[in-house]
């Protein structure tokens, strides 16, 4: 964790602090969410009201160039972690300059009703009814109804990531449905154009040859966004949707002409749903020898969080229910070919391209019992698939389910095996797991002990992969034996040192 990082989490603990012994009332941190709850996460939040507390709109450098705006030359960023915590900045709008941002409607009819229905026939505990209350009262405020702050607690005990995230995505569910923004709206409009564009374009050729035929494409509802600048917009228009909500949506992104231009040209899409089926946003895969990023994932809107979402959650919860494990792949394609391999043993859900974050996981953690069915990674079998599995390991070494690691070819993803192998060589990489701590503790000890050459070398190689076990007390025993055969020191000084290390 780097120094940056470090100050900020310090800060957003202060603060959580400050809320769970009253010196910050919850109502506080509820105002400041109305405002930025849409964008940003419960640390988020934190960390814009102490650093500037009359922010009105904070987003990123590439979220306002999309919405048609420039963040003016010498402005200081407001600091906050990203999605997979590395801090980044994000700049208010009065740190902007260019196209008037879309005023807000009026609320939709019906839209108190949806309100209501959150408080009613909730258990009259401290923390589910802070929940109920809390989550009612930003989606009233995002309608735009005014209502009256509830009575808290003097002292939020209940604060933290946990409780606070699994609020902000909720209400933004309930938000969505409430303003027509997900379900029958503009999302549900592009989806079917992405659908019926699907069978004259180069996408079914390709994905049949790669082992996903025209059955799978159709029930896992892939799409096609043609090549031209302008196609979708044009359509979205001629079905109402002003250009305003085209690009609030993600779907068009302005020039600096105040032009828009499609998200998605030429590639095939999927669609990223909430739990409940609402398409929340998108993802486009290009042709293999075409230009630009493999994937490209839709920008954060109100609905659309790419950190919070996960490709396949929604299609994989009966599976999960029934005892599917989950799987945690990169891609959507990886997701659908993981379950074409298992459909009843795994369950994929695809982190599109992030490092897994704790929203994701909390997602994850709603549908399916971690603690019991804990996770399988799948992540390409490359370098970068292999860094990235490690980095899944901070979020995941809290689950008492296991925690495990597929063995894909090297240089590989389960869509490769696919298509090169079949489903039951995929199968087979999928069941041939090994702990996911021991890919963790080997890169500690790579990362930290150089070539091992020295005993001062060695030395500080176990202290670093002691600070992981300690993590998972029952996997000790095993891991003291793996760090002794790879270091050539003694089980009974590694676990001496693993001792040390766990003590406070």
């Amino acid at each position: 964790m780097g120094r940056d990082e470090r100050l900020l989490r310090g800060v957003a603990d202060r603060e959580t602090a400050r809320l769970r012994d009253g010196t910050l009332p919850w109502s506080r941190w509820l105002d400041q969410a109305v405002v930025h709850g849409r964008r940003h996460d419960y640390t988020g939040i934190l960390l814009i009201g102490a650093q500037w507390r009359g922010a009105a709109d904070v987003r990123s450098y590439e979220e306002w160039r999309s919405a048609g705006r420039q963040v003016r030359k010498g402005e200081t960023g407001i600091r906050v972690l990203g999605r997979t915590g590395a801090p980044r900045a994000v700049f208010d709008v009065t740190q902007t300059e260019g196209l008037p941002l879309p005023a807000p409607g009026p609320p939709p009819p019906g839209a108190g009703r949806h309100v209501a229905a959150l408080t009613a026939n909730v258990p009259d505990r401290v923390v589910r009814r802070v929940e109920a209350d809390s989550i009612a009262f930003l989606v009233a405020s995002w309608l735009g109804l005014e209502p009256a702050m509830p009575a808290f607690p003097d002292r939020a005990f209940w604060a933290g990531p946990s409780l606070g995230d699994r609020i902000l995505r909720t209400a933004r569910r309930v938000h969505g449905r409430a303003s027509g923004s997900s379900r029958d709206g503009i999302t549900a409009d592009a989806e079917r154009f992405f659908r019926t564009s699907l069978d004259a374009s180069w996408v079914p050729a390709y994905l049949a040859e790669r082992g996903f035929p025209a059955g799978v494409q159709a029930r896992w509802r892939i799409g096609y966004a043609p090549a031209g600048r302008r196609v979708l917009t044009e359509h979205l228009r001629t079905r109402g949707h002003p250009d305003d909500a085209i690009v609030a949506a993600g779907l068009a992104r302005r020039d600096q002409a105040g032009r828009l231009r499609d998200t998605f040209r030429d590639r095939a899409v999927f669609a990223i749903r909430t739990v409940d089926g609402a398409v929340a946003g998108f993802i486009g895969r290009r042709r293999d020898d075409a230009p630009g990023p493999k994937y490209l994932n839709g920008p954060d809107t109100s609905l659309f969080h790419k950190g919070e979402l996960l490709y396949g959650l929604h299609e994989a919860r009966d599976r999960l229910a029934a005892g599917a494990r989950p799987v945690v792949v990169e891609g959507p394609l990886d997701a659908i070919a993981v379950t074409l391999a298992g459909p009843t043993e795994y369950a994929a859900v695809a982190t599109c391209g992030l490092a897994l974050t704790s929203a994701q996981l909390g997602a994850l953690a709603d549908t399916a019992d971690l603690d019991r069915a804990g996770i399988l990674v799948a992540l390409d079998g490359d370098p970068a698939g292999r860094s990235g599995a490690v980095r899944a390991w901070e979020r995941l070494a809290g689950l008492g389910g296991p925690v495990e690691l597929a063995a894909l070819p090297v240089g590989r993803d389960p869509a490769d095996v696919l298509r090169a192998d079949g489903r039951t060589a995929l199968l087979q990489a999928l069941r041939g797991r090994a702990p996911l701590l021991d890919a963790a503790v080997d890169a500690a000890l790579a990362r930290a002990g150089g070539t091992l050459g020295t005993p001062e070398e060695r030395l500080t190689a176990i202290r670093a992969a002691s600070g992981l076990i300690a993590s998972r007390p029952a996997e000790a025993a095993r891991q003291v034996v793996r760090i002794a055969s790879r270091t050539d020191v003694p089980p009974a000084l590694v676990t001496e040192i693993l001792l040390e290390t766990a003590s406070p």
